[in-house]
């Protein structure tokens, strides 16, 4: 017997299946937890703090909008608890990569819902077609840097509500209404109104999962899964802009669209719900359609009223029945004209009018015949049609309709008013390469005919397609899907690739890569690598410099050619020069220039750079050399005479002004000179300005900068100093300050100016100079400047990047941001608000990716340089900021993502089938895959079986190993023809891997390397189960490949379903409902007798730690026995209720189990046995998805510097693609963070949909309530990151409103008070009143694990 029944944990409605036995083990946990332990030690006291890392990549719906301004082409990605508004940008093709052509650019996200999105529509002005920008053509992505060539946006008004708002409805029983505006500054933000539904409806109905909005935005209807119809009258859109304008404003959120509320029952199952349009004549009358299911029976049920009377008006009409075979339609579709509709069937599709009159006709029209795929692992029943899609268009004579399939199968429909058949055509309009849910729609790109399909996969990839009459669907972009994700393993890389140097002496040697089983199917199943940080998408073909990149490459730079025939790349040499012309096309192949005798190109470049008049500027130690790209003009050539330069640098200020800084070594020392390009008598000119200047050391580096209508210039020494001086009106420069690098080797080697990211409200901009040191650390400095004053340097914070000198430069697109070069690899540093030590610097990783190469690997880095953001646009390629990488002698150049935050930058490798399990092996540094490989008949002849029970187009198990840095990421066995370890012949029919486990038996002198597979066998005959083991032995080759050679295979009665090894040769499996202990005898080369302990259900997973053996299991919790002499004793067990647990063991004898009710349990093994074994719960939390699967990962060396982090971090992976953090916390530090999350869950601006529970909550933590233990470090997250500080002291001294029930602390002082003693466990010497650095804290304890 079983239970359906919804409740409220974290914030989040949720719903849960629960049977009778899992109720009454629920209640012996209770029991448990009021009785205490009878005897014994007491379980410590910890909490635990989640963070969301990775967020679901599953879309729910895509919806075209207007909700952000009515110039603006947005698209609303609806995930399953947040938003995101993207902004579509459609481009002439371009025929050598339409990649750039159109694309989707991230504008805003919204995650503060707290609860998941059931389902979403946009109500308001109806959505006119979007005009080209250009008349007759669109403008061409590849000539926009990161905006559109508008570069004086229309004006906004502070007030100004965009033209549509976007209806959400919450499993929390609210219904938001949400857009975006832009404030006075142009920054943007959302406003948001909620309305809570009707409490009154049973939970298991789900209200809210139907949601239906009318044509003309007059009305809207909330539906459940069966009964209950809300509808709503909705206030016009001029209504609601004078609500806002007569308001204090859009920041004080007052606006609310509904005018009045309905409650109708309806007595059967909601199958569909629409709005139809009203007829021609009666524009005021409101028809929605109900698809209502009874007792095998199926009738179109009216609701009609007049909109400008009460909903107590509406009148209910039953209607007529559908047709026994078309009862259950796949998809409702309202037609523009009429009152006509479309039900949609697998096989046809009925066009219905008339229903007004009673006497609806449906006109059939057979959809395309489906044929069943040849792919192995696809049904072979009939697709559904999952979502239709209506394209703009100008005219309201014809509609047209996109109908998808899961199949990817797209076909494109007309359907003309007053003609009959009313359908004129129906065709296909082609396959997209994906699997389709409800994330289905289209795009206007301002033509009549053209459109962009946007589709979410379902097992994999989504992604664009460009459509046009009579032309093939064009894929132009890819929408990212990492799900189903089966199981996750942490690839150390310890063993690095060929290139990267002694792993053991760098900071690379102590990351881990997170792999995992990924996709369905032989199209969709992919080994992927999940990376966190900066995107750099590559840009046209790899171009390969050969002997010009053999001499060693010290540095590089990219200088415009102003004939627009490609971009010149000078490379330094540490003898000589090379000048490189790279052409736009990509027919034509680098050409070295050594014809330019204007250019000293026989000795190695200091410095280069591009004046604003196009004059390419090259220095030397010798020399400084400049040419013009136009004809007539002169070149310069200035030899200098009894100095070197060493150290040079450019500045173009804004009067287009381009100034040189030198530091030159003479025989009494290092001087400083600066001067200024320009022309005269049609030669190029340089003048010297002001006098030099004697520096007081040794000079690593320089750097000038225009601040304040005042040259600054920053001086880096061998003696661990930063020097700057001040010049004014071209006088001499001025020492003004001195900063002293602290440690060793604290040269400072290269530094970049950046701006903080205070948003575009901020009235001042802090500076920053960041700071690459010899030793691999950064330092960033505050720059601070008055005018009446000297500018000064203090720290901001330090960061250890690797070991070795660390290259800073500026990004040429972003002035707040710098990348960094360290032991070949590439970053970006960023600062999100204002610089302090409560808001550090975010470091990411740069992940250079291949759109038509999903397993790109990235080579380790040579040298990087950056498009300067003066290049005047019009190239196809060299766009302003463009990155160029060279990796050996391959260059790259790619286009570096805009965002300031992580992203998710997977890495793929198709696997011809579905992976189930991996796990990485230290020993081959493979990763070991197990998955169900796709067979052809050729496949198994070549394995050696033709004649075998497999049949072609099926799958059959498989074992192989990949190298997880190869490039591309490739198998061991590629070269064989195939992916799999073992043969066709060794697979019984029916068989299935269940996972692999590598063993190290030993008999005291050697140790061996196995492999151990277990399986599953479903024996065709009578569907009975039975299980084998196969050992095989591991060994790398003479060629450096993997060896497996099948030594024994052991036949079990039952499924193996989980296994572990123990001691020096024991094997512990889960056999069926059985857990059993087996020791091989090295010297006979046999198993012994098997001592097996019966369970309640099959095992789920096993681990040993010590003489301990944890087992999860299927149905019935986790065990924790104890292995003596042998046999294996039961010593604790955790809730019997529990299903599909999962573990992970923990310090302190704690045990982490998850299970599929979204639950974590933190269980505690006490020392010694005890009467009662039930073990111990020490925590519990709620989570909005299952973990599946748990592994440690190990933080970037530059978070080592916070102390309060540990060097391993936990994570969780779900099926869903999303990945928690997890983190043990101490009782001080989680009384401290409960206390902070319990205050914040109250404020509107960090949690604005509350619980209506959540004020009679206690704010003081209590460890009555395990579940109470759980610290949300997404809430903790908006809390620091939406005002921190400010918050805390508002939230500290807040006074209750009336209708806030305070259930603890409702004076401000006792408040303040208890928070000042919480503080004070924490930090000790921490000054009272000063908090920042719990902020601080708090930050480090968020910051992403990997």
């Amino acid at each position: 017997m079983s239970v359906q029944t919804r409740v409220m944990e974290n914030g989040r409605w949720t719903t849960r299946t629960l049977d009778i036995h899992q109720i009454l083990a629920r209640n012996r946990e209770r029991k448990q937890e009021t009785q205490g332990i009878p005897t014994g030690a007491k379980p410590p006291t910890l909490g635990l703090l989640t963070k969301t890392v990775v967020p679901s990549p599953v879309i729910r719906s895509i919806i075209p909008a207007r909700v952000r301004h009515r110039s603006k082409n947005d698209v609303v990605f609806v995930y399953d608890d947040y938003v995101v508004i993207k902004e579509a940008f459609g481009g002439e093709r371009v025929e050598e990569d339409p990649f750039t052509a159109i694309a989707l650019e991230d504008i805003i996200v919204k995650s503060d819902f707290d609860s998941s999105i059931q389902a979403a529509k946009v109500f308001g002005l109806r959505r006119e077609p979007k005009l080209p920008r250009f008349p007759g053509k669109y403008w061409n992505l590849s000539d926009r840097p990161r905006s559109p060539p508008e570069t004086k946006p229309e004006p906004f008004h502070e007030n100004e509500i965009p033209p549509q708002i976007l209806i959400l409805t919450l499993a929390s029983r609210t219904l938001v209404f949400l857009f975006a505006y832009y404030d006075v500054y142009g920054g943007i933000h959302f406003l948001s109104s909620t309305w809570p539904l009707p409490a009154q409806v049973p939970l298991t109905e789900e209200l809210g999962v139907l949601l239906a909005v009318d044509p003309k935005s007059r009305a809207m209807a909330v539906g459940a899964c069966e009964n209950r119809v809300t509808i709503y009258a909705l206030k016009g859109m001029d209504q609601i802009r004078t609500e806002v304008q007569s308001s204090e404003g859009l920041n004080a959120g007052k606006f609310m669209p509904i005018q009045e509320e309905k409650h109708t029952e309806v007595n059967g199952t909601i199958l569909k719900m629409e709005f139809l349009h009203p007829p021609k004549g009666d524009e005021h009358h409101v028809i929605l359609l109900l698809v209502v299911a009874k007792e095998e029976k199926t009738r179109l049920v009216r609701l009609e009223w007049d909109c400008r009377s009460s909903l107590r008006e509406i009148d209910k009409k039953p209607g007529r029945p559908l047709p026994h075979a078309q009862r259950l339609p796949l998809l409702l579709v309202p037609l523009i004209y009429g009152t006509a509709f479309a039900l949609v069937y697998e096989h046809e599709l009925v066009v219905y009018r008339h229903i007004l009159t009673g006497n609806a006709v449906g006109q059939s029209c057979p959809l395309e015949e489906y044929e069943p795929p040849e792919e192995p692992g696809h049904p072979r029943m009939l697709p559904m049609w999952t979502q239709w899609a209506r394209p703009m268009r100008p005219h309201t004579t014809m509609d047209n309709i996109y109908l998808c399939r899961e199949d990817g199968v797209i076909r494109y429909i007309d359907i003309r008013e007053g003609t009959d058949p009313m359908i004129s055509s129906n065709y296909k309009a082609g396959i997209l390469e994906a699997n389709i849910g409800r994330a289905f729609a289209t795009v206007d790109l301002g033509d009549e005919s053209n459109d962009l399909l946007l589709a979410a996969g379902e097992m994999g990839d989504g992604g664009m397609w460009h459509f046009a009459p009579r032309q093939p669907l064009e894929t132009v972009g890819t929408i990212r899907n990492w799900t189903p994700i089966r199981d996750i393993a942490a690839a150390s890389t310890t063993k690095s690739p060929r290139g990267f140097g002694k792993a053991g002496n760098t900071a690379l040697a102590k990351e881990k890569r997170l792999f995992s089983c990924t996709g369905w199917g032989p199209r969709y199943g992919t080994m992927t690598e999940i990376r966190l940080g900066t995107e750099a998408a590559k840009i046209g073909p790899t171009i390969d410099l050969g002997e010009l990149a053999q001499k060693g490459v010290v540095d590089m730079w990219a200088l415009p050619d102003r004939s627009k025939t490609g971009i010149y790349l000078m490379v330094a040499h540490p003898m000589d020069t090379e000048l490189i012309l790279l052409p736009s096309s990509d027919d034509q192949d680098p050409r070295a220039l050594s014809e330019i005798e204007e250019l000293d190109l026989d000795v190695r470049t200091v410095a280069a750079g591009a004046t604003a008049d196009g004059f390419l500027i090259q220095v030397t130690q010798s020399s400084i050399n400049a040419i013009a790209q136009e004809h007539g003009i002169l070149p310069l050539t200035l030899n200098v005479e009894g100095a070197a330069i060493t150290a040079a640098c450019f500045l173009t200020i804004p009067t287009r002004t381009t100034v040189l800084l030198m530091v030159m070594q003479k025989q009494d020392g290092f001087c400083l000179h600066y001067g200024h390009f320009g022309q005269q008598n049609g030669q190029i000119a340089f003048e010297e300005l002001g006098e030099p200047t004697l520096l007081r050391s040794q000079v690593s580096c320089v750097s000038i900068q225009w601040v304040d209508d005042r040259m600054i210039a920053f001086v880096g020494t061998l003696a661990g100093t930063l020097q700057s001086y001040i010049a004014e009106a071209g006088s001499s420069f001025t020492p003004c300050y001195e900063y002293k690098f602290e440690g060793y080797f604290s040269t400072c080697d290269s530094m970049a100016m950046i701006t903080s990211e205070e948003g575009a409200a901020a009235t001042t901009t802090e500076r920053l100079i960041v700071c690459g040191l010899r030793n691999g650390t950064i330092q960033t400095l505050i720059f601070h400047t008055d005018r009446s004053k000297f500018p000064t340097l203090s720290l901001c914070e330090k960061l250890n990047i690797g070991s070795t000198s660390v290259k800073v430069v500026q990004d040429a697109t972003r002035s707040s941001r710098a990348i960094l070069a360290c032991e070949q690899k590439l970053y970006t540093l960023e600062y999100p608000g204002s610089p302090s030590t409560t808001n550090p610097a975010i470091v990411a990783k740069i992940w250079m990716t291949d759109p038509m190469s999903p397993a790109y690997q990235q080579g380790p880095l040579s040298c990087f340089t950056q498009a300067n953001s003066k290049i005047p646009r019009g190239y196809s390629k060299f766009g302003a900021g463009s990155l160029f990488y060279l990796a050996g002698s391959t260059l790259l150049l790619a286009d570096l993502s805009s965002s300031p935050r992580y992203e998710i930058v997977p890495r793929r490798l198709p696997m011809n089938g579905t992976p189930t399990s991996i796990t990485y092996s230290g020993q081959l540094d493979r990763l070991i895959v197990i998955y169900n490989m796709s067979t052809t008949e050729d496949s198994l002849q070549a394995g050696g079986r033709p004649d075998g029970p497999l049949l072609a187009g099926t799958f059959r198990p498989a074992v192989t190993f990949l190298r997880p840095n190869a490039e591309p990421l490739r198998s061991d066995f590629h070269e064989k023809g195939g992916l799999d370890a073992l043969n066709a012949i060794d697979v019984h029919p029916g068989e299935t891997y269940l996972g692999a486990m590598e063993w190290f038996p030993t008999d005291g002198d050697k140790q061996y390397h196995m492999l151990v597979v277990h399986t599953r066998v479903v024996h065709p005959a009578n569907r009975g189960t039975t299980g084998r083991l196969l050992l095989g032995s591991l060994d790398i080759g003479d060629a450096g490949e993997v060896e497996f050679k099948l030594k024994r295979h052991m036949e079990r009665e039952a499924p193996v379903w989980a296994m572990a090894a123990y001691g020096n040769s024991s094997l512990i499996y889960g056999c069926g409902d059985d857990v059993v202990l087996q020791t091989f005898d090295m010297s006979t080369r046999r198993f012994g007798t098997a001592v097996k302990v019966e369970l309640r259900s099959p095992v789920n997973q096993i681990s040993v730690r010590g003489t301990s053996l944890h087992v999860s299991t299927i149905s019935s919790g986790h065990y924790i026995f104890e292995i003596e002499e042998g046999g294996l004793v039961l010593q604790f067990a955790g809730a019997s209720g529990r299903t599909n647990t999962r573990h992970i063991c923990m310090p302190q004898s704690l045990v982490m189990t998850s299970d599929d009710d979204c639950k974590i349990a933190g269980l505690w093994q006490p020392p010694q046995p005890r009467l009662d074994t039930m073990a111990p719960l020490v925590f519990e939390a709620q989570l909005p998805g299952s973990i599946s699967r748990f592994c440690r990962m190990t933080r970037p060396v530059w978070q080592e510097k916070h102390p309060c982090l540990e060097r391993e971090v936990i994570i969780g992976s779900c099926r869903d693609g999303t990945l928690y953090q997890l983190a043990i916390l101490d009782e001080r530090s989680w009384r401290l963070l409960a206390f902070i999350q319990n205050m914040a869950m109250r404020d509107l601006r960090v949690c604005p949909y509350p619980h209506p529970l959540v004020f009679e909550r206690h704010i003081e933590p209590s460890t009555t309530k395990k579940g109470d233990m759980h610290i949300n470090g997404d809430i903790l997250l908006r809390f620091v990151e939406r005002g921190g500080l400010s918050i805390l002291a508002e939230m500290l001294h807040k006074i209750p409103d009336p209708d806030e029930k305070f259930a603890d602390y409702s004076t401000a002082k006792d408040r303040s008070g208890r928070f000042q003693e919480l503080v004070r466990e924490v930090f000790p010497t921490l000054t009272p009143g000063r908090f920042g650095p719990v902020l601080e804290w708090i930050r480090a304890l968020l910051l992403p694990g990997f």
